[in-house]
């Protein structure tokens, strides 16, 4: 892989104007000038100068930075991995970052050990989360020079995460579910669907029914805090397991992030990293 950040540009453009197109802040961008990290046509660059169409321009986003989280080690499951993400398969009863209670385990803690024992300096940077009880695909951005892209990517749906989760009853037909969801006031940390929330969309596809449950695959449009569960609670389906949305006991919340795909920043190459559910 290409160690740095490679674009042929098109037309003519201000420098400044280009880093921000390719998702770089201001702050950044003022970085990699300051440590003549940009080149243009082999040339180190430290000003906003003009860019003409053909010039190469380079951008060395990989350095160095001191593990910003506990480390702990534990044995992680590594789904992909290169010098610049990491996918990692998150398991259930764990929370991605710190809750404020000190003596709680999170996945950050284990990404920062397993930092510290491969002998990686990263700040810790999660992409997106998932609920405690949900396992799966997490990814992780390396280089700090690029957490504004993947922001980006997530606040504009361009992070593709699917899920499998088992339902109670037969859905047959596949789904789009449009119902804005909001906090439930008189609930801690749980959520319903209501008039006055956020637009939520979740797409729901059946794969194999049998007795009174059917496994489904999910697919977000949208990203809120406990989409799916509201959502299929909302339509009398609710994940077995989920006892806060009306779910059948069972001895872990069936619902599992098996697929995510992105565009990664280096290649521009489509990623998909998928997860077994165990």
């Amino acid at each position: 892989m290409n160690m740095k950040m490679k674009r042929v540009i098109e037309k003519s453009i201000n420098l400044n104007d280009c880093l921000k197109q390719l998702m770089f802040s201001k702050k950044d961008i003022h970085l990699l000038k300051m440590e003549k990290r940009l080149k243009v046509n082999d040339d180190i660059v430290i000003s906003d100068i003009v860019l003409h169409k053909n010039d190469v321009l380079e951008i060395d986003v990989i350095k160095d930075e001191e593990i910003d989280k506990t480390p702990i080690v534990q044995d992680i499951k590594i789904l992909y991995e290169d010098d610049f993400v990491l996918v990692v398969d998150k398991p259930i009863g764990i929370i991605i970052h710190d809750d404020g209670n000190k003596d709680t385990l999170t996945l950050d803690n284990l990404i920062a050990g397993y930092y510290q024992s491969t002998s990686q300096k990263h700040r810790i940077l999660h992409v997106h989360r998932l609920d405690k009880e949900t396992s799966g695909c997490i990814l992780y951005c390396k280089q700090s020079y690029l957490i504004a892209y993947f922001d980006y990517c997530i606040a504009n749906n361009l992070i593709n995460r699917n899920y499998l989760a088992l339902v109670t009853g037969i859905i047959d037909k596949e789904m789009i579910i449009n119902k804005k969801i909001g906090k439930d006031r008189h609930i801690n940390n749980k959520y319903r669907i209501s008039n006055s929330g956020k637009d939520a969309t979740t797409i729901i596809k059946p794969i194999k029914q049998q007795k009174d449950t059917t496994l489904i695959e999910c697919s977000l449009k949208t990203g809120r805090t406990h989409q799916i569960r509201v959502h299929l609670q909302a339509i009398g389906h609710p994940i077995i397991g989920d006892t806060i949305y009306c779910g059948k006991k069972h001895d872990r919340l069936m619902l599992h992030s098996y697929k995510l795909s992105f565009v990664h920043p280096i290649t521009n190459e489509q990623i998909t990293v998928e997860s077994d559910l165990n």
